[in-house]
């Protein structure tokens, strides 16, 4: 038995002693307390749909008692810059663009539907949408195999997703996607290839590097039509295709080389359904599972994506939490090494980012009417790490970066507050400027300590 064997037997072993312990103290971390984080993730899903709702239920009040400052008490006001956003849709090539909003084509010049799949495909698409979140504890992991589930999946979900991804990846730092000529690439869950794709389409520097990419899904039938889709996109873009091994296998299933980049996209938050196991064991076993597939160099990255929600971004933490203990740093969306502040525990703060897809392909909205799932957002967590050996903490002690991680927020005095990400913790950041989900400043370092938000804990920060 290696030494990963044994730290996985005696961490097992913890959690099963934990296990039995109190529902009360427990509740975040075994099956009592299942159902609330249940509740908890719908929630957070409707406050997601509802722009207005999240900001009424996040108006908070501030200490006006127990030696705290008030919010009226003494300001000071730090001049902010900008830094970019990894959601800015100005990123997107203009190539890309047009692809999007044309897909339905490709996609039916690939994978047609005969009369009776397209008569029947609204009500699969709403079908899959509950077997995907209300009812997804009574989902088979292979789903994708199934004809009329696969057709709904490749003409809908494929295409909201590709929207998604080409939004986030055209945004992350270019240091993330500086590959190497003939580098080995893994997508875990792969699917229809949903995440190469995407990177096609939003990376133009890497469409003439000669890029290996493992795909692994349990679904043979996505994996084939994925394929296909790839090399529709790459024909329309007057570029050759990255090379693609299709493997038809589980995630822990073996592959001939180690990578250099390791994606993965909508995976763990399936396969942690119906876990009896708590958080922090799973993201240690996921971890461990997706690093045996890394070169472990310098320079080796990670890029997980999961849905927008309280569940999923809290296992992302923890992740990223395992990751940085391996020496993979996070590059985005982190303005930091340090614990993560908006870890989804109950009761605080998740890491989400979301945006309006009103400039959505118009053929796709017309989809998600007919089959009555009109979406005016799109939302996602995600964390993008880099293998960095001599990786140290932040040295910069006179400013201070924050990534906003919410919707505006009412705030007394008619005054608008964001939640954000920093190396000092949860911040409320509260302004007069229009900032949005997603973007990142800076300011200089607070000469004195900031006030606390009674309701949330943040630190106030005014810009």
């Amino acid at each position: 038995m290696d030494k990963n064997d044994e730290e996985l037997k005696w961490y097992e072993i913890k959690a099963k002693k934990r296990m039995r312990g109190s529902p009360k103290n427990n509740a975040d971390e075994n099956k009592h307390g299942s159902k609330s984080e249940k509740g908890k993730e719908k929630s957070g899903e409707r406050e997601f749909e509802d722009g207005k709702k999240n900001a009424k239920k996040s108006t908070g009040k501030f200490s006006e008692s127990s030696g705290k400052k008030r919010y009226s008490g003494k300001k000071e006001t730090l001049v902010a810059k900008e830094l970019g956003s990894i959601l800015d849709p100005s990123s997107i090539p203009d190539d890309a663009k047009k692809i999007l909003a044309d897909f339905k084509s490709i996609i039916e010049a690939t994978h047609p539907l005969n009369s009776k799949q397209r008569a029947l495909l609204s009500q699969k698409i709403l079908e899959l949408s509950h077997t995907l979140t209300d009812e997804r504890g009574q989902r088979r992991l292979g789903y994708m195999n199934q004809p009329a589930t696969l057709a709904a999946y490749t003409h809908y979900f494929l295409w909201w997703n590709l929207v998604r991804l080409t939004r986030l990846f055209s945004n992350l730092p270019d240091d993330f996607f500086s590959l190497s000529e003939n580098a080995v690439c893994l997508d875990s869950g792969s699917g229809p290839l949903t995440v190469p794709i995407a990177l096609f389409l939003s990376r133009p520097e890497l469409r003439d590097k000669k890029l290996k990419w493992y795909c692994m899904d349990i679904s043979s039938q996505a994996l084939s039509i994925g394929e296909n889709l790839l090399l529709s996109v790459a024909a329309k873009l007057e570029k050759e295709s990255w090379q693609i091994v299709r493997v038809k296998g589980d995630f822990g299933d073996d592959i001939k080389e180690k990578a250099d980049l390791i994606t993965s996209a909508n995976v763990f938050n399936e396969i942690s359904d119906g876990s009896d196991m708590p958080p922090d064991y799973l993201a240690k076993k996921y971890t461990d599972g997706l690093l045996s597939y890394s070169s472990g160099k310098d320079g080796a990255k990670v890029l997980l994506i999961e849905p927008g929600v309280p569940k999923s971004s809290r296992l992302l933490s923890l992740m990223r939490d395992s990751l940085i203990r391996k020496k993979y740093f996070p590059l985005s969306p982190c303005p930091h090494f340090g614990d993560c502040p908006m870890d989804g525990k109950r009761g605080g703060k998740w890491c989400n980012f979301a945006f309006s897809v009103d400039d959505a392909p118009t053929a796709l909205k017309k989809i998600s009417d007919s089959a009555k799932l009109p979406k005016t957002r799109a939302v996602l967590s995600f964390v993008a790490a880099e293998k960095k050996s001599g990786a140290e903490a932040e040295s910069d002690e006179k400013n201070l970066v924050f990534r906003i991680a919410s919707d505006p927020i009412r705030l007394p005095g008619h005054r608008t507050g964001f939640y954000a990400c920093s190396k000092i913790g949860l911040l409320l950041v509260v302004t007069e400027s229009k900032l949005h989900s997603g973007e990142s400043l800076c300011v200089p370092m607070p000469k004195s300590e900031p006030e606390i938000d009674e309701k949330s804990g943040a630190k106030i920060i005014r810009c």
